[in-house]
């Protein structure tokens, strides 16, 4: 009966031929080519030439002309190719370094050269999910930013999006893992040289620009999206359409790859501290479970954002952003949009929903949708799920006085109101008091979408001069929208004002004869003048 199982001396036999077939080519081309049937581009071999006769470099290239699989391609050749390796694959969440890893891991599984070279253990092929090993004893593994990896032997860090990770632990744990020379089971012969490669995208943040700074790296050659569309490898129909959509600023670093940072209302900067802190401390997106509720770790409110109502009357969504205050901080754990033509009815059943799991402590909505958001606040009511009845206030009447008593209060999205919710965000940005939620860029999730879309939206908001006391708020890039971004500010209000509207101005004047004030204390004056 024929079987596929080998024998230790014909799994010996197989990876020795498969030695000499590795080692067969020099240049990278037919190596790749031979190995594991992939041809490379022009573009391709000369980052990877560069790469041999520079230890640390950066590719800052446009999205999704194959700077990711080419670094990889390298490390791959490399391991197999150079006994005793150690690769770290590291990425701000581990999801997405083993999106990395599997570009060696495919690789592998169409060669019958490499899946004969794997090293084997007690009958076990050492090839994972997260790892794999070949004969030669190099290996490779994926780590998130926030891993706990002491301990490890690391020669050679293969970083992705450096731009999401937090400087001082990219630094302190992983690049600190290279400096060490001695190896426990590794052969004296063997190369200690550390090797760094980077790929990502200009974010606005500092860490990649800081990096490229200090003269250590090597900036590979920058394929831009002119240079893409030139070479066949993007859509030019593709690149003149997300010009139209993304951010001047956004598409300045991405698809131009240039470190511009915004200096809209909110800075790119900013958010993406806040994206780092988030990573630092672990926090993800919460999704509600209908049926059960929430355990809140401090206030929570909520901010809606109505339909139909802005610069774009028809791109205008629907968006609710949940906030939670944990420990002094501003933490978005979820946010929700609706289509532009929802029916109001839907939305109303959603946000009640929602408000059954979390259970919010204050709640502020678009005023555009008063008559929703009054229908909203009875229904919780008479569910018992908020102990404040709108018809008890105010005889019942809708009217603006009224609603900041409501459970769901509704709030003018305008003049003096919309300054203060702006500044209000700018603020808390501007002081390290946010952390939001980091999210996998190429993740179809609707809760990961649309907390992009928030993130997105934050920085697209430019202040304008008025010739009144107060600034006017608009979208820098009208494709970016800014529905999340109203909702966070309301959501942010609440929060910071608990649930307080914005009080009226008044101007008390009190007047006074000048006579009278001063028959009390001069009165003899007083008559010598009228004298």
């Amino acid at each position: 009966m024929a079987t596929d199982r080998q024998s230790p001396a014909q799994r010996i036999q197989a990876q020795i031929v498969a030695e000499r077939e590795i080692n067969r080519f020099g240049d990278h081309a037919r190596w790749h080519k031979h190995v594991h049937n992939v041809e490379l581009d022009p573009m391709q071999c000369l980052k990877m030439e560069a790469m041999d006769a520079h230890d640390n470099t950066v590719d800052v290239s446009c999205r999704r002309t194959g700077k990711t699989a080419t670094k990889e391609l390298w490390d791959l050749e490399f391991l197999a190719r150079t006994p005793d390796q150690e690769c770290g694959i590291v990425a701000p969440r581990e999801a997405q370094a083993i999106v990395n890893l599997n570009y060696h891991l495919e690789a592998i599984r169409r060669s019958p050269i490499l899946t004969a070279y794997l090293n084997n253990i007690r009958g076990r092929t050492q090839m994972s999910d997260t790892r794999y090993q070949f004969a030669n004893r190099s290996k490779a593994a994926s780590y998130g930013i926030m891993a706990q990896v002491d301990g490890g032997d690391l020669t050679l860090a293969s970083l992705e999006e450096v731009d999401d990770m937090p400087a001082d632990r990219l630094y302190g744990r992983f690049l600190l893992m290279l400096a060490g020379t001695r190896r426990l089971g590794a052969s004296k012969a063997s190369q200690n040289k550390p090797r760094i490669r980077i790929t990502g995208v200009f974010k606005g943040a500092d860490t990649l620009g800081k990096m490229i700074e200090t003269g250590g790296y090597h900036l590979l050659d920058t394929v831009d999206a002119y240079l893409g569309v030139q070479m066949g490898i993007l859509d030019a129909e593709f690149v003149a359409k997300m010009r139209e959509e993304l951010s001047p600023d956004d598409y300045i670093r991405q698809l131009l790859c240039k470190n511009v940072a915004s200096t809209n209302l909110v800075w790119q900067r900013w958010v993406q501290a806040a994206i780092q802190r988030g990573i630092r401390v672990g926090l993800s997106i919460v999704e509600p479970v209908f049926g059960e509720r929430y355990r809140k770790r401090g206030l929570i409110s909520f901010g809606y954002d109505a339909g139909g109502h802005g610069e774009d009357p028809a791109a205008s969504k629907h968006a609710l952003v949940v906030l939670e205050e944990i420990l002094g901080y501003d933490v978005p754990i979820f946010v929700k949009t609706w289509p532009a033509a929802q029916d109001d009815a839907a939305v109303k059943e959603d946000l009640k929903a929602f408000w059954r799991y979390f259970r919010p402590d204050y709640a502020m909505g678009d005023a555009y949708g008063v008559g929703m958001l009054t229908q909203l606040n009875d229904e919780l009511f008479a569910e018992g799920l908020t102990h404040i009845n709108r018809q008890a206030i105010g005889e019942g009447q809708s009217s603006a006085s009224q609603w900041p008593d409501w459970a769901f209060s509704p709030i003018r999205f305008d003049g003096m109101t919309k300054h203060i919710m702006c500044q209000l965000v700018r603020s808390r940005f501007q002081n390290d008091k946010t952390a939001l939620p980091a999210v996998n860029l190429t993740s179809t999730e609707p809760a990961e979408r649309d907390m992009k879309t928030l993130q997105d939206q934050l920085p697209n908001i430019v202040p304008e001069a008025t010739k009144k006391s107060y600034s006017s708020y608009k979208m820098a890039h009208r494709k970016v929208g800014d529905d999340t971004f109203d909702a966070y500010c309301a959501a942010l209000f609440a929060l910071r004002s608990r649930g307080a509207g914005v009080a009226k101005t008044s101007v008390h004047v009190h007047t006074e004869d000048p006579a009278a004030a001063l028959l009390p204390y001069d009165t003899p004056m007083l008559e010598a003048l009228e004298a």
